[in-house]
């Protein structure tokens, strides 16, 4: 199966225009997120649930080239109220991993405290009109921390919430942070998950899908960009390469951070 013949995408939070900056910069703005989804619409673009391109791809069938996956973390509310409205005016679907434990409340979390995750009663809307879910754990811990049995935990007792709610197997999972291990990926795997998705870190599998975050600064240029087949070059080479994890270990003695390969290795 090929797992590099598409980008995947991923969003935070799509946020009012005027809302300040998060200092992750990992909220993108309604403009911002519009402007995007233009782009993909006008210059031809399928938008598919990522299960459907990951079957299509283990099982065989070919797809057009301008094939996306569209994925948000977390399950906010503006999924709803912004990033839904605008994903339906082009026809789009998207990918949505939610933390279960947070469904229906709203954030703790330092600088976005009150903002509300989805209901239970908006996911299932959600569902009917053709949205996929994931899980995204139960507490958005930062897994390789964990004991065994803790991640155990996380990954089955989230699986089962989403399963119950939804009546339909949960395929997917997606790391917090991003964070995630060859033993963690097994585990995944062993838990009756079909796929999960990490970043652009450690080598590309079905249990650790690359992906893209559009962050708060992206230009409409460099997103773009991220749509060529040349991000996945450069996270080969970091990645998967002798050359680039010689790279990385000399950037990681010196304490510089870069940029090289637009990426940083």
């Amino acid at each position: 199966m090929n797992l590099k013949s598409f980008p995947i995408i991923t969003y935070h939070q799509v946020v009012p225009d005027d809302r300040p900056k998060d200092p992750w910069q990992l909220n993108v703005s309604a403009h911002q997120y519009e402007r995007q989804m233009r782009f993909l619409h006008k210059h031809g673009y399928r938008c598919f649930s990522l299960m459907e391109l990951l079957k299509q791809r283990q099982n065989g069938h070919s797809y057009k080239r301008k094939s996306i996956a569209l994925t948000f973390d977390d399950g906010y509310e503006d999924f709803f109220t912004l990033s839904y409205p605008i994903l339906r005016r082009f026809g789009f679907t998207a990918t949505v991993f939610l933390i279960t434990d947070y469904v229906g409340k709203r954030s703790d979390r330092k600088f976005e405290k009150g903002v509300p995750f989805l209901s239970w009663e908006q996911v299932s809307s959600l569902k009917k009109d053709g949205i996929s879910f994931g899980s995204h754990t139960c507490t958005h811990p930062d897994l390789p921390q964990l004991s065994k049995e803790q991640i155990w935990g996380e990954l089955v007792t989230s699986k089962e919430r989403i399963e119950d709610r939804l009546g339909e197997k949960v395929q997917l999972l997606a790391y917090p942070h991003g964070h995630t291990s060859l033993e963690i990926q097994q585990m995944a795997e062993a838990a009756g998950y079909e796929a999960a998705c990490g970043i652009s870190r450690g080598k590309s599998s079905r249990f650790n899908l690359w992906r893209t975050q559009c962050r708060t600064n992206d230009m409409l240029l460099s997103f773009a960009f991220q749509l060529t087949k040349w991000p996945h070059f450069i996270r080969h080479f970091r990645e998967e390469t002798a050359a680039g994890q010689f790279i990385r270990k000399v950037k990681h003695k010196i304490g510089g951070r870069g940029n090289l390969l637009a990426s940083g290795c």
